[in-house]
């Protein structure tokens, strides 16, 4: 069955046919892809569906929803992501197949970008069925998010929309950092709105999104403090703005994390700094600390193995000393058993020689 994206289709299941029957779309996207099922509408910039290559592997198909055609500046972001993914290797990120150009009977066209189907769930579907990260997890997690970011910024780019929903956990262990919608060249300071029904739209996400990018102006250090956010929502499991106060402006985190110590705890309070000048200067800056977090950790591993083998060998020699001890007090014991036996039992009586018979 294949599923038509005309969104002014009613997009049931059709035949294996190379038209819509009811709008007369392309059902065959790129003259490639399979459209299989919708994936999700609520994204900011497009829809997604699930599509198949000519060999059956599943992918995602993103597509700028319609209403941003006529808005060159949102075009530009949507292109964006395919040039940025498209350029760059790591499993940390998606990797893109084509960007397309889908056009529809009444010759609108659909932009379009085939990507990679990461297997797996969200962060923010993950912490809603686990415990709250512990400090280990936490720092090789942030470790791997944090040299996906760097390939980013050193290829001139800045996420700007990390957190828990758009980062993807693999079957495998690793994390995928996606939806690359709203990135931006770290040249420029200003942030991208997109108009819509009912006004113009920041992009930015509740609870994540630093004041400055909020206000318009932001810049690589931005995505340290969604990163910060992103981390305290994991390691308390609790929502960020349910831990805000809004009449000082602090973040009470702290006592929903006793797993974590207050080295990592500073780190996650360096990345939410108010100022960008607080935060760290760049993503080397930030692996450097989680390198100075596991060698403390392990020093702290290695003093409590040596304290647990001097408690080991300590309890040995009280062992040792306490059977010495009773060996002593035994071996006094029997020597005053005997002693005291001597005394009781009378020697015998010589016989008088009369009676001593002759050989």
């Amino acid at each position: 069955m294949r599923l038509c994206i005309n969104p002014n289709c009613n997009n049931q299941n059709q035949d294996i046919v190379e038209l819509c029957q009811q709008c007369g779309s392309e059902l065959l996207i790129d003259r490639t892809y399979v459209v299989k099922r919708l994936l999700s509408d609520k994204s900011g910039f497009g829809t997604i569906y699930e599509v198949e290559d000519p060999k059956q592997h599943p992918k995602v198909l993103k597509i700028l929803k319609p209403e941003f055609n006529d808005q060159p500046k949102t075009i530009s972001l949507f292109e964006q992501e395919a040039f940025l993914l498209g350029r760059i290797e790591s499993k940390g990120l998606p990797k893109i197949d084509a960007y397309i150009h889908h056009y529809l009977p009444d010759q609108k066209m659909l932009y379009g970008i085939v990507m990679e189907k990461i297997e797996g769930s969200n962060l923010y579907e993950w912490i809603h069925s686990h415990k709250p990260l512990s400090e280990k997890m936490a720092i090789g997690w942030m470790r791997q998010i944090v040299r996906v970011l760097q390939i980013v910024h050193q290829n001139g780019y800045f996420h700007r929309d990390i957190k828990p929903s758009n980062i993807m956990l693999r079957p495998s262990g690793q994390l995928a950092l996606i939806d690359f919608g709203t990135a931006r060249e770290a040249t420029f300071t200003y942030l991208a709105k997109i108009g819509g029904v009912g006004g113009v739209t920041q992009i930015s996400s509740a609870g994540y999104t630093a004041s400055e990018q909020e206000r318009g102006f932001a810049i690589p250090q931005s995505d340290f403090y969604s990163l910060g956010m992103t981390f305290i929502h994991l390691v308390t499991g609790t929502y960020p703005l349910d831990m805000h106060d809004p009449m000082t402006d602090i973040y009470h985190w702290r006592k929903l994390a006793p797993q974590i110590s207050d080295d990592f705890a500073q780190l996650l309070e360096r990345l939410i700094a108010k100022r960008p000048v607080d935060r760290p200067p760049d993503c080397a800056a930030i692996l450097h600390s989680l390198d100075e977090l596991d060698r403390h950790a392990k020093e702290l591993q290695t003093e409590h193995q040596l304290q647990a083998k001097r408690q080991i060998q300590q309890a040995e020699k009280n062992r040792q000393r306490i059977w010495l001890g009773l060996a002593i007090a035994l071996i006094g014991l029997v020597g005053y058993a005997i002693a005291i036996a001597r005394r009781i039992i009378p020697s015998p009586i010589p016989l008088p020689p009369s009676i001593v018979q002759p050989k």
